[in-house]
């Protein structure tokens, strides 16, 4: 659209969209990655497990506490917004009691919220952090850890992750797991 000022000045407005993918891809006009428009996302490397900001303690299985940030746990998750919002006795003492998770899982799972990674492979971990993503309402970190499950699923543990694709509600790993379990049917 162009709006004239007066005979020496024109303005033009402008819209841009900021696009994933290469170089070649976009010249190529590859609908999948054009379409894919970036969000921006906070990053909190900086007070991962860092005492110096932190305003909660999440007090895990084992009884350690971890130090945290209520804006930064709100921000990830509903769960935790409702908590922090209510008159909830986690609001008032600053320590949220996650008995049912252990320090590990809870670890992983924060370090997910402050950084957006995942570095655990370890099978038995990934079900644990499974778990407290499911509690906790963290959906892209449900699908990395389905992800992560698929990648080590084995004839050791495709009947366990069946399982646990059932029980949280995994569809797509429900159903690479049953297809594994099909394939190798003989080794069960």
């Amino acid at each position: 659209m162009n709006e004239f000022i007066s005979s020496d000045t024109v303005i033009f407005h402008c819209e841009l969209k900021v696009s994933t993918g290469s170089v070649t891809s976009l010249l190529n006009n590859e609908p999948n990655k054009i379409d894919q428009v970036l969000s921006p996302k906070l990053n909190f490397n900086w007070v991962f497990l860092d005492k110096g900001l932190s305003d909660v303690k999440l007090k895990t299985a084992c009884g350690k506490e971890i130090p945290s940030h209520r804006v930064v746990l709100a921000t990830a998750s509903p769960v935790f917004k409702a908590m922090f919002n209510h008159d909830m006795l986690e609001n008032k003492s600053q320590l949220v009691d996650m008995i049912d998770i252990s320090h590990e899982a809870t670890v992983e799972m924060l370090r997910y919220i402050y950084t957006g990674s995942v570095e655990t492979s370890e099978f038995p971990l990934t079900i644990d952090l499974l778990a407290a993503a499911d509690k906790y309402q963290l959906e892209e970190l449900k699908n990395k850890c389905g992800e992560i499950l698929s990648a080590k699923l084995s004839t050791g543990n495709g009947i366990e992750t069946l399982s646990v694709a059932v029980k949280y509600n995994m569809d797509c790993l429900k159903q690479k797991a049953a297809d594994f379990i099909k394939l190798h049917i003989n080794k069960f």
